[in-house]
């Protein structure tokens, strides 16, 4: 049976099927509202910086998880996606710490790599 990870919580599940997770839709809270406010450093996200930056890193990657090594990439077209892959681009030292989005700071990590990544960042303060 062929599986795929799915975007949203990185669990894997068979291709031609929806993952538990996309149970009901989450409704809008007004902290969304603010988002852009509170956390501004998301607008580089969509910058072409940023974009060719992460092409680099998962390309030096070889689309594999930099702490487990699980393929959480493919390329497509020339181009790496993530998506359906679980895999997601790290801030080594985050934006909001003054960390900066070229190659060198950033890291492919699969998603339960990333969450442990965060968490820890968290714990440390």
């Amino acid at each position: 049976m062929r599986m795929m990870y799915c975007p949203h919580c990185g669990n894997a599940h068979p291709v031609n099927a929806r993952c538990r997770c996309r149970g009901t839709k989450r409704r809008p809270t007004s902290g969304d509202a603010s988002r852009r406010i509170r956390e501004p450093w998301r607008r580089e996200y969509g910058s072409p910086k940023f974009q060719d930056a992460r092409q680099e890193v998962i390309e030096r990657q070889r689309g594999r998880c930099r702490d487990c090594g699980a393929v959480c990439a493919r390329k497509v077209g020339g181009r790496w996606m993530t998506k359906g892959c679980g895999g997601e681009v790290d801030h080594e030292v985050p934006l909001r710490d003054g960390g900066a989005s070229d190659a060198s700071n950033l890291t492919l990590r699969c998603k339960r790599c990333h969450a442990r990544a965060d968490a820890r960042r968290r714990r440390d303060g």
